[in-house]
């Protein structure tokens, strides 16, 4: 049992001051400061706890001097034992007032009977409510029910999907459907809906065949809610729902909102209720997306996730040292920064290493690590074909714009003969979209990385049709994305079935070349850098074509056709690559250094210093060009001139965008032993530089400036806040007898 206290209070603190280590309460007011302490120890008799309060707590109370110090605790206290409690602690607790014992905290809980409804762990510790559960005969009708209820009881967090499928009951539907990803706690939330019901003196009967049965549970004039878990199956919708039973499930559904005393709650998997939205039109009515509550990855945020983890370590079977090591930081805090955070995964790890003696944190952050424990039995089993190509198609984008990923899905399924037409797209994007994958602003995404992790491992173990996604590319990104999987540690499959296919590749780079435009920019795309990663792709299937291919394009007249940077960058790629002709290589970069040359000369000759120096370090980069004839004395010229430019100008504030390229000019004259040769030009130029330098370092420190209080200790973040609150959680574990 879980016992809370609520007191009229205006400001609440929790706090930790002089020693007290208990779960206390602090409040400041205009009549002093009163300290709460808060013990739970449902195991302890009167006599220890009492003991314990007077060894060990009274001496940190008499330290805070507190003016008032009241005791709430889940240990009854009778009024020989608050007699006693009264004595030791004078003055600091007033009269037995200052003490509540469990009846005293229950009767304070049934007074306010708005407080409890709106608080879950105070209708779920209420007496009411404690006292519906004890009596299962009456209110649970189902053993699973029996079973589950109090053990989901002892680990559950309520959380953002909770608050919305209870609001959804509390609102005129009376009827939610929660749906969610496998093992995010849709049955669990189901199971909370019902034990509120319960207090409200409701009664729980499960549906575990069809909705049919519901109406022989249905008494009038007696509150019922039904509990409908995977209404729509566990696995896949291949296996069809009873005869008519989509039209009786939206009767039953409407009867349920128009009969006061009547609730329905139902559990799917949100992928198999949109596939069923397309199968039967009923469950595609307008009015059945208003009773969806999408449990979502996104409402364990980190305080959550981190009271899901203490508590099913707490109440988990663990050796008492096992659970003590979840107060070590190291421990959690992976666990629960996990982007693949789960709680089926948490419960289940926990049970197994109880029974198999492993390392539990170790063992918990593999399962987390591993996406196929949570997706490939959807991915494998249960989805649509259509739907499964279409994952598979999205992780070469990653991300995509609807139409290029209609167009590369609808290649691949016509590679298989296979329905490609636009509903059948549809039919799946629908079935994927809010569960598997996002659709935002025209793109499709994957709906978290544990899905896009699956779909990698489902590549790389062979189960797609790996030369027909090739060969339904249309998109470089597309290539590039299969070759980055294949480089992974574990893309060995994924790299073996490139090698196998590689005159599909070399034909598919090929496409993209068609298809790419010229860069007009530095950091734009250009068949240069196309060819350049097509180079390193070669290297890595150890393709002969692909290189060919590379060999093919860099022919005469290509290097006038690309932005320079790019042509230096695959000059040295092309001279160090095995695969490449090395007279290839060496001729590639003779034409380039001659373009370079040539146009190095002409900006030194009309005095364009920054061009010049620019192209002359990409000059310098090239293997063996310094050997051809120099352009160094073309530069110094241009560089002089700069010089005298920049020394002539007007005196002015120093700009700090200026500095990178006065330091170059410099560097570069005294690099060529020229600075002489205009001494007070070169001294002018260099303490201009000097200032800009301490301008900018001025101008940075004041940019600090109003974001270092937000570093103090004392002025910490939201995030840090939490943190500190999670720490403190999870140090409780070290308690564990």
């Amino acid at each position: 049992m879980i016992c809370s206290v609520t007191f009229s209070v205006s400001r609440w603190n929790s706090s930790r001051a002089a020693g007290i280590v208990a779960s206390n309460l602090r409040y400041t007011g205009p009549y002093g400061t009163t300290v709460v302490q808060c013990k739970h120890r449902p195991r302890a008799t009167q006599t220890t706890l009492i003991r314990h309060l007077i060894k060990n707590e009274l001496a940190k109370v008499r330290a805070l001097a507190p003016d008032r110090y009241i005791i709430a605790t889940t240990v009854g206290l009778t009024v020989d034992g608050n007699e006693k409690l009264c004595r030791a602690f004078v003055p600091y607790v007033r009269d037995i007032g200052d003490l509540y014992g469990v009846d005293e905290i229950d009767a304070e809980l049934l007074r306010r009977p708005g407080l409890v409804r709106r608080h879950f762990r105070l209708w779920l510790s209420s007496t009411s409510v404690l006292q519906t559960v004890l009596n299962q005969d009456r209110y649970l009708r189902s053993s699973w029910l029996q079973k589950r209820l109090p053990g989901v009881a002892d680990t559950f967090v309520p959380h953002e999907g909770f608050e919305r499928a209870k609001q959804l009951l509390e609102d005129i539907q009376q009827v939610c459907v929660i749906a969610g990803i496998p093992g995010v706690g849709k049955t669990t939330v189901a199971l909370m809906l019902a034990a509120w019901l319960m207090g409200n003196n409701y009664e729980v009967h499960e549906i575990s065949q069809d909705i049919d049965e519901i109406g022989t549970l249905w008494r009038d004039g007696t509150r019922r809610v039904f509990l409908y878990d995977d209404f729509l199956g566990s696995t896949t919708l291949d296996m069809p729902l009873n005869k008519n039973e989509d039209n009786r499930l939206l009767s039953v559904i409407r009867e349920i909102q128009e009969t006061p005393g009547k609730a329905l709650v139902m559990t799917t998997r949100d992928y198999l209720l949109e596939h069923a939205r397309f199968r039967y039109d009923r469950l595609a009515e307008p009015d059945v997306p208003n009773m969806v509550s999408v449990i979502r990855l996104t409402d364990l945020d980190l305080q959550v996730r981190s009271q899901i983890l203490y508590n099913h370590v707490h109440h988990s079977s663990l050796p008492p040292n096992d659970k003590r090591r979840f107060a070590d930081p190291t421990v959690w805090r992976p666990v629960v920064q996990h982007r693949n955070f789960n709680p089926r995964l948490i419960e289940k790890t926990l049970r197994l290493s109880a029974r198999q003696g492993q390392d539990v944190g170790a063992a918990m952050l593999e399962n987390l690590d591993d996406p196929c424990r949570v997706w490939e039995r959807i991915v494998e089993s249960e989805l649509s074909d259509e739907a499964v190509h279409m994952l598979e198609v999205l992780f070469t984008f990653r991300s995509a714009p609807l139409e290029d990923l209609e167009e590369s899905w609808h290649w691949y399924r016509e590679e298989m003969d296979q329905a490609a037409d636009g509903r059948t797209y549809r039919r799946a994007l629908q079935l994927l979209d809010g569960t598997m994958v996002t659709i935002e602003q025209g793109r499709v995404a994957f709906h978290s990385p544990s899905i896009e992790d699956y779909v990698r491992f489902h590549l790389n173990a062979g189960r797609a049709h790996f030369l027909k996604l090739v060969r339904a590319i249309v998109q470089g990104e597309q290539l590039r994305r299969l070759v980055a999987a294949a480089r992974m540690a574990d893309g060995e499959g994924t790299l073996t079935r490139l090698r196998e296919h590689e005159l599909a590749v070399t034909a598919a780079a090929r496409q993209v070349e068609d298809d790419l435009e010229m860069g007009l920019f530095v950091e734009d795309e250009s068949l240069s850098t196309h060819l350049e990663w097509t180079l390193g792709a070669a290297e890595l299937i150890d393709s002969a074509s692909l290189a060919a291919y590379v060999t093919e394009k860099t022919l005469p007249s290509f290097t006038h056709f690309s932005p320079i940077s790019h042509l230096v960058s695959l000059a040295n790629s092309l001279s160090v690559s095995p695969l490449v002709p090395q007279e290839h290589a060496e001729w590639f970069v003779e034409e380039l250094a001659d373009r370079i040359r040539a146009e190095l000369l002409v900006s030194a000759e009309v005095g364009d210093w920054y061009r010049s120096s620019t192209l002359y370090d990409q000059l310098q980069s090239i293997p063996s060009a310094s050997d051809r004839e120099p352009v160094t004395p073309a530069l110094v010229r241009c560089a002089l001139q700069e010089l005298r430019r920049l020394a002539a100008e007007p005196e002015q504030e120093p700009h700090a965008a200026n500095l990178e390229l006065m330091t170059e000019l410099l560097n570069f004259l005294w690099d060529q032993e020229a600075e002489d040769e205009l001494p007070k030009e070169f001294a002018a130029v260099q303490d201009r530089a000097e200032r800009v330098r301490t301008t900018r370092v001025a101008e940075g420190n004041e940019r600090l400036r109003p974001y270092q209080a937000q570093w103090e200790p004392a002025e910490r973040s939201d995030k840090a806040r939490d943190c500190a609150l999670v720490t403190e959680l999870m140090r409780k574990l070290r308690d564990t007898p």
